[in-house]
Formats: C-alpha cells, structure tokens, sequence
C-alpha cells in the first residue's frame, strides 16, 4: 500500500476528497494553494479518499489517459496508430483500476519542459465519452484523478496496476504528439489562410518532415476503400502545411484509374481542423504499417 506520505516525497500534489466520493467538494480545490503538497499537510488526508493534481505536481506535472470504453477507444487509438493494449503491457506502465468494467487510467509524468495540458475529452459514436486526456483547465487550474486506496461510491476499492507507481514512466511520444495535434486543431484558422497559426506543437514544414509524410503515403496504395482514401487524405491536410493538398493530390493521383478531380476536392474541403476527433498524422503510420512496408 502507497501512503499519501509517500506519494508527497515522491513531488505529488494531492487533493482531499469525501470519502466514498470520486470528487473534492470544498470551493477551489483546484488551487495550488489548496492542495496537500508537503508532509506537514499531510494530516488533512486522513481518514478520506485523495485525488493526484496533475498539474502541480513537481519536478513535473503529472497526466492520466482515461479510458472509459475500452472497446471503442482502442479502436478510436489504432486509427491513429496507436495499440493501446501495447500501453497497458509495457513493463514501466502504471495504471489505476476504479473496479469498474472496461476502465482504467494510464497515469504518467509529463516530459520535461512540457507545461500542463489541457484536458480533452473525446466522445463516442453515440455522444457519450469513451476517453479523456486529462491533465489542466484552460486557465490553468489543475484537474484532479481519484488514487488508490480510496473508495469508488460504489463500494470497491481504487487499485493500483504497475511495479513502481511512484514512478510513473514520461507520457509517450505518440500520446503527446496526439494530444498536442487536437489541442491545435481548436486553435487553428482556416487552412487556407496564407498565413496559418503556428503551433510548437506542429511539425515544421521543412523538407526533412516533407520527405518522410511522402514516405508514408509512397507505402500506401491509393487504389483502396473509400474510408481508407478520405481519411489517407485529410492525415495530410492535419499537418497544415501549404504543400500538404499537393502531397495529398500527388498521392490520390497515384491511381489514375480511380483519380476523379470533383471525388478528390469533395473529400479536400470537407476537411473539418477542429473536430472533436480529428484523424491525425498517425493515420499514415497505420495505415502504412497495415501495408506491411514500415
């Protein structure tokens, strides 16, 4: 068993939460000021369910991957080239069990140098959310998830999954570079302005990254499905590079056969930057896996 205790020394900043509940109840719990962050405060813990403030957490913020549907976010993850099961393997991986079917959290440190992330929530086919980034608010406040040992409001007891869960490993690469995409694409302008936000979450349109997003699609076949071509294409438009509708053109006329200029600028300018579940670079990574080239 983790003692709050511990998880202080480990640089957690907790929050206090009634027990049997999932979330604090007392106004400002977001503060940093109104989190436990050091042994003396320690004694506000007893006895009550205890949530991890992600973003006060040092020498870096903390974050926790969601899961509410594992079913539907696996698929919503391999889309983007992601195996979630591959996550939730991994020797390093740390992960907290509410007792609930089908849920989990995949808890992580942010890189270094990485600022608190807003939080994201994505939904399901039906409305209802099946995952969640979950780290800061917009302005700033921390969100807060529920640790072990506390007790869900159902009556089973939070559980950890992991060899050190103290040591949670820094959140991948690929996970970043997701997260990072969808919080641009609510930041982003109309593709097709001459002068685009830019992000330091973005790739750079320099000929390097050029070369290897004309790799991937060179490892596609542009003669597929209609699902595969549209979402092959607007991959390539979710760099918001000025060359990226001439890669995805060069790319969908690699199959003169199938090639329709009306088919192709359709798909182009149904391109929606800001949907709540965009298709990302890593669509070409899957999909170029799929081919069995890379």
């Amino acid at each position: 068993m983790i003692s709050p205790d511990q998880m202080l020394h480990a640089g957690w900043a907790l929050v206090p939460i009634p027990y049997g509940k999932k979330g604090p109840t007392s106004e400002g719990w977001n503060l940093r000021e109104q989190c436990v962050t050091s042994a003396g405060m320690a004694h506000r813990l007893e006895g009550i369910n205890l949530g991890l403030a992600h973003a006060y957490c040092t020498p870096n913020p903390t974050c926790a991957i969601d899961i509410d549907d594992y079913g539907q976010s696996k698929q919503w993850f391999a889309a983007r080239g992601i195996d979630v099961d591959s996550l939730l393997s991994a020797n390093e991986a740390v992960v907290i069990w509410s007792g609930k079917k089908y849920s989990l959290k995949l808890l992580y440190r942010l890189p270094l140098n990485v600022p608190p992330l807003v939080s994201k929530k994505i939904n399901g086919i039906d409305g209802k959310s099946i995952l969640e980034f979950r780290c800061a608010t917009k302005d700033g406040k921390t969100v807060q998830d529920v640790l072990p040992p506390s007790i869900h409001p159902e009556g089973h007891q939070y559980r950890w999954f992991g060899e050190n869960p103290l040591n949670p490993p820094d959140l991948p690469s690929c996970l970043l570079e997701l997260w990072q995409v969808i919080l641009a694409a609510n930041q982003r302008i109309d593709r097709r302005d001459p002068s685009p936000i830019q992000t330091d979450c973005s790739r750079p349109e320099t000929p390097r990254q050029i070369a290897i997003v004309r790799d991937l699609l060179s490892q596609i076949d542009a003669d597929c499905n209609y699902e595969t071509w549209r979402n092959v294409i607007w991959a390539t438009l979710s760099t918001g590079w000025k060359c990226a509708e001439d890669l995805a053109l060069e790319w969908s006329r690699s199959a003169p056969d199938r090639f329709e200029w009306d088919a192709f600028w359709n798909v182009a300018n149904s391109y929606e930057p800001d949907h709540e579940a965009p298709i990302t670079l890593g669509t070409l990574y899957f999909y170029a896996r799929e081919g069995g080239q890379s």
